[in-house]
C-alpha cells in the first residue's frame, strides 16, 4: 500500500473515531487556506494530539517526529508510511542537514509541514518556550504558520496514561502569521497566538 493511500486511511478511521468518541469541534474552519505551502503549529499535551491533527485537517501533513521512534514496533511502520521527517532528540541523533532538507523540499512542493514547536509534551497551560524549527522554516522559506490550539486531549489521554477516558476535543484555529523578518521574532508571534488561542472562548 502506498504511503498516500495509507495516510488517506488512517484519516477516514480517525475522523470517524474522534468524531463519534470524542466529539471533536473545529473552531476557525474559515482561517485554514485551501492549500499550501504552509507551517501549522500546535501545543502539545498528550500522544493522542498528531492523531487529532490527521483527523482535522483535509491535507496531508508532514510530521516532525523523535528519530528514535522510527526504531519503535508498529510505531516506527507507521511514520515511515506517512513519510514523517526524523528529528534528533538525546535517545537518538539524524543528520540536521538532511532533516533541513527534507523539510523545506515539503514546502517547495507545496506541502504542509505540522510542527510541535515545544518540543515534546508539556502539561501547562501556558506555552513559554519554543524550539525554532517553525521559526526557522517560515523565515528561510518565506512561508505562513498556521497556529492551532488542541483541547481536551491533555484530559483525555494525559502523559502516563494508557488508556482514553471520556470527553470533548477541540480544535482552535487561529490567523495566518505572515513570516516575520528573523527567527526570534516569528518565534514570538507564534508563542503569542498559540496562548490567546488556548485560553480563547471555546464553546
Amino acid at each position: 500500500m502506498k504511503g498516500f493511500n495509507f495516510y488517506n486511511l488512517a484519516r477516514s478511521t480517525l475522523r470517524v473515531l474522534f468524531r463519534y468518541v470524542w466529539k471533536l469541534q473545529i473552531i476557525g474552519i474559515e482561517n485554514i487556506p485551501a492549500n499550501g505551502p504552509l507551517i501549522i503549529v500546535a501545543n502539545h499535551s498528550s500522544l493522542l494530539d498528531g492523531l487529532v491533527m490527521v483527523a482535522a485537517f483535509n491535507f496531508r501533513l508532514t510530521f516532525f517526529s523523535a528519530a528514535y521512534l522510527f526504531d519503535v514496533l508498529g510505531v516506527g511502520f507507521v511514520l515511515k508510511k506517512i513519510k514523517a521527517i526524523p528529528v534528533s532528540t538525546y535517545r537518538k541523533t539524524v543528520s540536521s542537514r538532511r532533516t533541513v532538507k527534507d523539510a523545506l523540499d515539503v514546502l517547495k512542493n507545496n506541502g504542509i509541514l505540522m510542527i510541535f514547536p515545544e518540543g515534546g509534551l508539556y502539561k501547562t497551560d501556558e506555552i513559554v518556550n519554543i524550539k525554532s524549527g517553525a521559526s526557522f522554516f517560515s523565515v528561510k522559506a518565506k512561508v505562513p504558520v498556521l497556529p492551532v490550539a488542541i483541547i481536551g486531549t491533555k484530559n483525555i489521554l494525559p502523559k502516563g496514561r494508557i488508556i482514553p477516558r471520556t470527553g470533548k476535543i477541540i480544535i482552535n484555529v487561529g490567523s495566518i502569521i505572515n513570516p516575520a523578518d528573523d527567527i526570534e521574532s516569528m518565534s514570538c508571534l507564534v508563542v503569542n497566538s498559540l496562548n490567546k488561542l488556548m485560553i480563547g472562548d471555546v464553546k
